[in-house]
């Protein structure tokens, strides 16, 4: 979700995307999501046009809520070839806004992404990645980042000193994070680069929420361009207890409710469906980044010539008609953000 003041400037920088065939293309998939919500079936016009490609789902940090760093994520694990890469990302490439490289683990582990990054922007296809920031350890890997022409790069920092980032990011060196940000923001400067944007993300918890002001002031020290304070996910009542703030207004949770429950209910719809796809590093199709295991998976898209074979058949035809009809019989729904309030306390840019 995205703040309005902030549509001008994401406008600008993702407008190279903007091609007519793009937005011809895109019309038809709103129009179909529009029709798929009337008539309460899955109707299909046009191709996906976001992207989410996962460089690999291993990493280097035991985050406690994260499914590959606490160890719930039980499918194989492996890094995405370059060429299997090449492979899937070109048979959409002409119509795609936005290309997401991540999904499970820590994208940087990848030593391709770079080359993978600096693809996609050769066919004007904006690109957005996330990092914990520990793989960038020098002044010619910071470079690499910004010379790839990469449009947008989350990085993430829960906690305004050692002691507080360390309790959700196990394993993080604070000292190291900082170090790399620095060599980014200093990158940018050097190569006198608008991008990538700089996008600090501060998960808000129990043991954090009293350093909102703080992380603000760090942000503008640090000199990113964005800060935003995103609200935790869980998913047991151990971690009820032990993560999710005391202020219920840093939550996407309902604290009444005898139950874990997101504050506005699960509507039976969801646009990821119709807009975007899920490619796995080993080439399995998801429905979304929520399907953390690939239960549901809808294909292999380096096994089928003609990526369109799986976004019109069978499989993902029945799991639109399933959220169609009732999104909360799909267990991966039932604690997801999409179209829940809340997933974000504030994204604000960061004035310098």
């Amino acid at each position: 979700m995205l703040s309005i003041k902030l549509l001008p400037e994401t406008f600008m920088r993702y407008h190279r995307a903007i091609t007519p065939r793009r937005i011809w293309n895109a019309s038809k998939v709103v129009a179909s999501y529009a029709l798929s919500n009337l008539f309460r079936r899955d109707i299909r016009m046009g191709k996906p046009f976001v992207l989410m490609v996962e460089p690999t789902n291993f990493c280097n940090l035991k985050c406690p809520l994260c499914p590959s760093g606490n160890g719930d994520m039980t499918r194989e694990r492996g890094i995405m070839p370059f060429e299997h890469f090449k492979h899937v990302f070109e048979q959409q490439a002409d119509h795609l806004l936005l290309l997401m490289l991540w999904n499970q683990g820590e994208p940087f582990i990848n030593k391709h992404l770079t080359d993978m990054i600096r693809l996609a922007s050769a066919h004007n296809v904006p690109t957005l990645t996330s990092t914990n920031v520990h793989y960038i350890k020098n002044r010619e890997t910071a470079r690499d980042i910004v010379d790839s022409g990469l449009s947008e790069l989350v990085v993430s920092l829960d906690g305004v000193t050692p002691e507080s980032y360390v309790k959700y990011r196990v394993g993080g060196n604070f000292d190291r994070v900082l170090d790399g940000i620095r060599l980014l923001v200093q990158a940018k400067r050097d190569l006198q680069s608008s991008h990538p944007l700089i996008h600090l993300q501060f998960i808000i918890m129990k043991h954090n929420e009293h350093e909102i002001e703080a992380a603000r002031k760090f942000a503008r020290e640090l000199g990113v361009d964005r800060l935003s304070l995103k609200t935790a996910q869980v998913y047991t009542e151990s971690d009820v207890e032990t993560f999710l703030p005391s202020n219920e207004k840093f939550s996407r949770y309902d604290y009444a409710a005898d139950h874990l429950s997101t504050k506005s209910k699960i509507s039976n719809t969801c646009r990821h469906l119709w807009y975007s796809t899920v490619i796995n590093w080993d080439g399995a199709v998801s429905p979304c980044c929520f399907d953390k295991d690939v239960h549901y998976g809808l294909g292999d898209a380096l096994n089928e010539s003609d990526f369109d074979q799986i976004w019109t058949g069978q499989k993902y035809t029945d799991f639109r008609n399933a959220i169609l009809k009732d999104r909360k019989s799909v267990p991966i729904c039932n604690n997801c953000s999409e179209g829940v309030k809340g997933m974000f306390y504030d994204i604000e840019k960061v004035e310098q």
